[in-house]
């Protein structure tokens, strides 16, 4: 009699086996035959699971982001307002070993939206989950007196959100601007404008070694580009 194989969980070993891979050898060395050779089955065997590598590939990106989702929930656990909204920010920004391997996913994912546009769809929910986080976080720094009252929250929450994503990028692209310290000076730079004296001085923008690894040169509160 045939083994029952439950397709779900098959569909996870397959996404896990694909990220193992990218974080051990590589985004260009995770291919289908590799993904095959890891699980120990035929290459044919994975289109009984996926349509196509596409298919793998969205997987992963809806993979990452719940990990993501789930970072985040600790980080922000205990935090509100302005803290719990750079909490949030340092799991999505490409600052770790792990959160450099996601960005080498999820940039890779994005490459083929010109090609599928039809895979673009996620993006949009993922991004309307984190808007809405991420400005209830805002709101709640307005209402504690850390963020000015003619703070444009809807403005705030974008910017940041589009930092966080065009970082991933640039970090995979090797650019200079997205160095640690750089990543951080480019948030806090977003933010101190609307700080008030008591958002100011209650330090929950991210100091060296805030809440990501910060570069040697970091200077607390240091926005000049230096």
């Amino acid at each position: 009699m045939p083994k029952v194989v439950d397709r779900e969980s098959r569909r996870a070993e397959i996404v896990a086996a694909y990220l193992r891979l990218v974080a051990r050898d590589g985004v260009e060395s995770a291919t289908s035959r590799a993904v095959a050779a890891e699980l120990g089955i035929s290459s044919g065997a994975l289109w009984h699971y996926f349509a196509d590598f596409d298919e793998v590939l969205s997987a992963a990106f809806r993979r990452i982001f719940a990990d993501t989702n789930r970072r985040i929930a600790t980080a922000v656990d205990h935090r509100s307002g302005l803290a719990a909204a750079v909490a949030m920010i340092g799991e999505i920004l490409p600052l770790t070993a792990v959160t450099h391997d996601e960005a080498l996913v999820v940039v890779g994912f994005w490459g083929r939206v010109p090609f599928r546009p039809d895979l673009a769809a996620f993006q949009s929910e993922a991004e309307a989950v984190w808007r809405a986080d991420l400005l209830a976080h805002l709101d709640r720094a307005r209402a504690d007196g850390h963020l000015g009252p003619a703070t444009p929250l809807d403005l705030l929450a974008d910017t940041l959100l589009v930092l966080c994503i065009g970082q991933q990028v640039e970090h995979v692209l090797r650019t200079d601007v997205a160095r640690p310290v750089r990543q951080w000076q480019l948030v806090t730079g977003c933010l101190a404008p609307w700080l008030t004296p008591a958002g100011r001085a209650a330090g929950a923008l991210p100091p060296v070694g805030g809440f990501g690894p910060a570069a040697p040169d970091a200077v607390a509160g240091d926005v000049s580009g230096g």
